[in-house]
């Protein structure tokens, strides 16, 4: 971090007064490395470097709508060094690499089941839950509940990361994953986000596709956050404000207690 004295200016407007506030310091988010059995089978762990040909596949015949916007690079394999977080280099990579990908192995038919990709911003102590990709095979029954409850279990352990903010976006070619984060993953709709992300659709050819955005607060994260009281809004917003917190009641973050194995 970087000292810079601003005892001679002043913000534009006198916040924080419906938060806590503290001293700025370095801010670090380290990865937690977590390893879990699931039905004497399946196995979730941290990605290593004899997974990347494998994930990139998952990604290929999962999540193909990446190519040519700004998460291509999922797709390729000889990204990944740079980027990733890796098991075998684990006490280095969690502190010092934005990404880390958390996978299931099928011990059985010794192929992976999901992958789910992590982004993570250090300064602003904010981790990203940027994709997730069940193979198809698996898409099903109980096995599919089961990983999402383990996968809702390790966002609480990200509160071992120092994470105060998480956040994930969901596709609208399908509604799964909003139901799964909102009615079962207890989070808060964040708004929706109409042409946020360019998408492949086949061939050489994309379009702009529209995301719905929740987000969670960890770690106290609260404590520091405005309240909408001192916020300036215009009537209009303030109107969508009031929608939101009325909708967000309908979220539940127990629905996923109790369903693991």
């Amino acid at each position: 971090m970087r000292n810079l004295n601003l005892d001679g200016y002043r913000p534009y407007g006198n916040m924080a007064k419906t938060c806590e506030t503290r001293k700025i310091k370095e801010k670090k988010i380290i990865w937690p490395d977590r390893e879990k059995v699931i039905a004497d089978q399946f196995v979730i762990r941290a990605m290593g470097r004899k997974d990347v040909d494998e994930v990139t596949e998952l990604w290929r015949a999962s999540y193909p709508e990446v190519y040519g916007s700004i998460h291509e690079w999922m797709l390729f394999p000889e990204e990944y060094e740079q980027k990733m977080a890796f098991k075998e280099t684990w006490d280095h990579d969690a502190v010092h690499k934005q990404y880390a990908t958390i996978v299931c192995d099928d011990l059985k038919n010794r192929k992976l089941v999901f992958a789910n990709l992590l982004t993570k911003f250090d300064v602003n102590l904010h981790v990203e839950a940027s994709f997730f990709a069940i193979h198809p095979d698996f898409r099903k029954g109980n096995l599919d509940l089961n990983i999402w409850a383990e996968l809702h279990e390790f966002y609480l352990w990200l509160e071992e990361s120092g994470a105060e903010y998480v956040t994930v976006f969901c596709e609208t070619w399908q509604n799964i994953t909003q139901y799964i984060w909102f009615k079962q993953m207890g989070w808060k709709i964040a708004g929706i986000f109409p042409g946020s992300y360019t998408r492949w659709c086949g061939g050489q050819n994309e379009y702009r596709a529209c995301t719905v955005h929740f987000y969670k607060l960890l770690n106290g994260g609260e404590r520091y956050s405005t309240k909408p009281e001192e916020w300036q809004m215009l009537p209009e917003v303030k109107k969508l404000w009031d929608c939101l917190e009325e909708i967000n009641k309908a979220s539940d973050p127990g629905a996923l207690k109790g369903t693991t194995r």
